[in-house]
Formats: C-alpha cells, structure tokens, sequence
C-alpha cells in the first residue's frame, strides 16, 4: 500500500514522504493514528506542498536552536540542594529542574530528555545519567535539536 507520510516517523521517513508499507500497518497503525493517509493522484501533489512546508519549517526551527545554543555556552546555572559534609546530596539535582531553569535562561523550552548529565565531563563528580548526586561543578550536554548541541556547566552547592 502506498501512503504519504503526514509525521515524521523514525525508521520509515519524514514528512510528505511517499512510501510503500505493508497493508496492515499502513492501515491499522499510520492511517489510524492520523500519522499517514493513503496516496492518490491528489494526495500526492498535497505530498509536495507538505514537503516543501516542512522544509521551511525545518530551517526556521534550526537557525531557533542554534540561536539558543550560542545562549547555552555561556550560562552556568546554579543550584542549592542540601548536602552532606562530604557533598553527596540528599535530593539529586534531575534533568526536569536542569530543564526548567535552562528554558528560562535562554528563552525557549528545553525538554528534559535533551539533556545529558555525561559521567566523562563532569569534574571528577558522580553524575549518573538521570540524575547528578554530587555538589560541585558538572559540565552537561543538551541536544536542542538532531546536530544542535551546546554544553553549559551546572553548579551545585550545599
């Protein structure tokens, strides 16, 4: 069955993509799910409009987060968290506070998920994936968009 791709889907394509998939799938997952519609003479003209569309988008979407990228490299963040005398902290410092107050800082939201608390960058502290349970100084990646990436520190103190 041919279809034309109204979502960007990971592993099939993106948007105004024309592609073949098995009858079942195309109907009973992409169709009902508003992610795709079946490709006819007209649909597939609209496939253009859409792609073109998307295109723009991307681009405008893409100049956004290099913009707010440039903003990333120069902002520390700060944060107070109780702590022990050793510094280990009694509630860890989570992506979902670093990404809140990053998306005040530089004027856009930044979703959790981008962010990447990297064991390797930080200096010398403890920062395991989801969480930092150090205080101290923490070098952090974000991934605003696929290839837009900045690192900014973060600092914890007790």
């Amino acid at each position: 069955m041919k279809i034309i791709l109204l979502q960007n889907i990971k592993d099939l394509g993106r948007i105004g993509d024309i592609k073949n998939v098995a009858d079942g799938y195309g109907r009973n997952y992409l169709i009902a799910r508003g992610l795709a519609k079946l490709a006819t003479e007209t649909t597939m003209k609209e496939a253009e409009f859409l792609k073109k569309k998307n295109e723009v988008e991307e681009k405008i979407v893409n100049e956004k987060a290099k913009e707010m990228a440039e903003k990333a490299k120069n902002i520390i963040l700060e944060f107070t968290k109780k702590a022990s005398k050793t510094g280990k902290l009694f509630a860890s410092l989570t992506k979902e506070e670093v990404a809140e107050e990053l998306s005040k800082a530089v004027g856009g939201k930044i979703d959790p998920d981008s962010i990447d608390f990297d064991p390797s960058t930080s200096s010398g502290h403890q920062a395991h994936g989801e969480h930092i349970k150090q205080a101290g100084e923490h070098m952090i990646g974000v991934e605003l968009i696929p290839g837009v990436k900045a690192e900014l520190k973060v600092v914890v103190k007790s």
